[in-house]
Formats: structure tokens, sequence, C-alpha cells
């Protein structure tokens, strides 16, 4: 739980023993993505939802039961005392894969997620010093100003009314073990301006109802408000919040650190630059980091991987929906068949679940959670070429639904409405996902 350290596991029932269609094995892997989804349409999923009717219940053992899935297991996070025990005299982290593996079945203790995150993230190396750790944070906390200024230079310029190029000098994703090294793309003014405008828009809508703001506060210096609220002037995002009078002061506070952090972020990787979503995925590393300079550097290293989700030619997204077309094609050929049948074949409705990694569909304190889990299962992946966990996660929640779908859903809008309107258990769909991707292994 979010205000503690233990957890108690959750049983489930016993399903019968089954197998797969052996004879459909590696349909999945030669399909493509079945119809063209734009970001647009996919924050728009909302819409078709309303056309759906029906209230669909679940019965009998689900797909997941027949194949095996038997129970979940009991689960505790990792705590302080584990960790620094950890920890040797230079504080390296000794036995870090042993860590992981605790990880992945408790998550870890809200008390030391700050400190665990970045090494998670592989911002922090494990085998790093105490010292050397340090040093880097300084480094850090340096490019991080710079972005900040360089985000105030292309306000300013804009107020002045000039459009010229400021050369980025971090590099973006491109660089090395903190993604360093010279940018091949200017900044460009007018891009910055576009990125500000989406960005406030979107700020201002929001939902801080899950966020603990009290801790926004002090972030370590009495004058961190002042501050924040001067850097956001600066960086054109202040004014927009500000005339937001539906929220608190603490939200507003809350809204101008991300973005902050969004703003250098678009200046730190211009080729991704601001889309809509990503106010979703920074909340996290708002909640859990008080300095700025952490947090947005933890943030960065999140989205080497997420930016993916957000080209806009999608071909990143496209692979993660055609990952899961491939598992559910392998795993349950007539479920597939279903939703191929009823005109549900693009699987647009996992497009919004993949591209903000579950964000809508969990709550915040969830989200957290279930990204730590995520992010231990990256690391101890077992096969390179694999899925990526989140894909299992998707393809579970679905295989989890399959009686509804096969008996109840007559078309892909009754898909869609189902899948707006989830309700997750993050411990079941985390088992389930393994047990989809153990499952899937042992298939190929």
């Amino acid at each position: 739980s979010e205000s503690g350290c233990d957890s108690d596991g959750e049983g489930g029932r016993a399903g019968e023993q089954g197998s797969p269609n052996n004879a459909l094995f590696g349909l999945g892997t030669a399909l493509l993505v079945g119809a063209t989804v734009g970001l647009g349409v996919g924050i728009g999923v909302a819409a078709v939802a309303a056309i759906a009717s029906g209230h669909l219940q679940q019965e009998g053992p689900t797909l997941l039961e027949k194949l095996g899935l038997r129970q979940f297991k009991q689960r505790r996070p990792l705590k302080a005392e584990k960790w620094c025990e950890a920890c040797d005299g230079e504080g390296k982290v000794t036995n870090f894969q042993g860590l992981l593996e605790d990880i992945s079945k408790g998550g870890v203790c809200p008390s030391i997620r700050a400190t665990v995150w970045p090494f998670l993230l592989g911002l922090v190396d494990p085998n790093s010093t105490a010292a050397a750790r340090s040093a880097q944070s300084e480094a850090l906390q340096k490019r991080y100003a710079h972005l900040t200024d360089q985000c105030k230079a292309l306000q300013k310029e804009l107020l002045d009314g000039s459009t010229s190029k400021i050369a980025e000098g971090e590099g973006g994703d491109n660089g090395g073990d903190n993604g360093g090294g010279e940018a091949t793309n200017p900044v460009n003014a007018e891009e910055y301006k576009e990125n500000r405008r989406i960005l406030n828009l979107d700020l201002v809508r929001t939902d801080f109802s899950s966020m603990n703001l009290t801790g926004l506060s002090g972030n370590g210096e009495g004058d961190w408000q002042e501050r924040l609220t001067a850097d956001a002037s600066a960086m054109g995002v202040n004014d927009h919040v500000e005339g937001a009078e539906y929220l608190s002061r603490d939200q507003k506070q809350c809204a101008k650190y991300m973005g902050k952090l969004l703003l250098c972020y678009s200046v730190h990787d211009p080729q991704t630059g601001y889309c809509q979503g990503m106010t979703d995925l920074v909340q996290p590393f708002a909640q859990i980091f008080q300095e700025e300079a952490r947090s947005f550097w933890a943030f960065e290293r999140f989205m080497r991987t997420a930016r993916e989700n957000f080209m806009t030619d999608e071909s990143g997204i496209s692979k993660r929906i055609s990952q899961v077309k491939m598992v559910v094609c392998d795993l349950a050929p007539d479920l597939f068949e279903k939703l191929n049948g009823i005109g549900a074949e693009s699987f647009f409705f996992t497009y919004r679940m993949i591209l903000v990694f579950l964000r809508r569909e969990l709550s915040l304190s969830d989200s957290i959670l279930f990204l730590e889990l995520l992010w231990a299962e990256e690391k101890m992946a077992r096969e390179e070429e694999q899925p990526e966990f989140i894909c299992f996660c998707i393809v579970a929640l679905i295989m989890e639904r399959s009686n509804e779908i096969m008996n109840a859903c007559k078309a892909e809008s009754d898909v869609v409405h189902m899948f707006c309107n989830l309700k997750i258990n993050v411990w079941h769909m985390v088992e389930e996902a393994r047990f989809v991707r153990d499952k899937w292994l042992n298939h190929a």
C-alpha cells in the first residue's frame, strides 16, 4: 500500500489445465496492424465508447484459468532495511539481481522509492560508489539547470519577436550513459512555442486528486515555491496555470513543476518534443522525487523507451500493438478470430493503454507500483527478443475478459466500451502477464 510497506496476497480460483492450439502457432508473428491509429483519434476513444451499450458480465473460468493459471502469490515490498543491507561500505549495491526479484514480487516500500527508482531505470549503476553517484548527481543538476536556462531563452526570443534556433547541447537519447553528447538538431523557438501551447492546455486538465501535494512545498529549499513560480513564468507556463481558478494553490504548484519538467524534456529531445499523454507519464515522477533534477533525469530515462509511442509515424506504438496481436493469436486463436470477426482486428482498443502505460486505467498509487514492477521484469527478462512486459500485461487483460468478448461483444464498439471502463487489480494483472509470458515462451 502507499501508506506502508506490508501487503497481503490474494488467492485466485484454480482453473482447468489446457493447452493452446499448436496448429495455429506463429500466425501472429507475421501480422501487421490492421488499421492506422492516430494519436488524436486515440485520445477520442471515449467518444466511441459513448455509443456502446450493455453491461457485460464475466461468467465461468477465464481463458487464463483454463490454460492453467492457478493462484496469486503472497507479496511484500522491498524494505529499507534489506536495501541498506545490500549496500557495502562504498555504497555499491550487491546482489542487485536478487533485489530485482524481491521488487518483482512485492514492489518497493514508498519510503525508499526515490532511492531505488534510479537504479531500476538504469540512471544509476548498482556497481557505482556513493561518491561516484554524488558526483553524477551534481553533474546532472548542472545539466538540468542548463536546460531550464535554454527554455527561458527560447521564451524570451518569442516575446522579443525573434525565431532563431538555439543549439540544445544535451543530446537527447543519442548520448552516453546519461543521455550525453551533442545534439544534432537545434531547438526551434516556434517548435517550443507549439509544445508550450499544447502543454499549457493539458496541464490545467490534469487530474491532481490522487496526488500527495504536501511534499512539494519544501523540496529541500525554503524558497523553492518562489523560484518555481519565477521559472514557470520565464518559461511560459505560469500565467495559464494561474488562470485556472478551479485548481488549488498546491495543484497549481504541481502543474508548474510538471510543466517545467516537460518543457525541459521538449528541449532535451526536440525530435519528440511534447505530446499529449506525457502529463500522465510525468505524474509518478513528480510525486516520487522532491528534487527537480533527479525527477527530470529519471523521467528522461523512462522516456527512452516510452518515446517510441509518440513517434510521428506511429511505428513505435504500432510495433507494440502488433506484439499484442501476435501473442493473442498464438495463445488464443479462437479469441483472435472473434475479434477479427466483429471488426476489432486492428486492436485499436489497446491504443490508449499502451500509449500511456495504463495510466488512465490505474490510480496514481497503482501506476507507481506497476511501473516499478514493469522495470524489474524488464531487467530480469530472459529473452532479448521477446515482447515487452507491457504487451504481456495488455494480453493478460484481454484474455481475462475472453468470456465477455466471446459471448457478449457483437461489434468493435462493445470491445472499446469494455476497455474504456476497466477496473484493474495490479497484482492480478502482473501475475497473469507473467503466466502469459511463460506460456508464450514455452509455446515458442
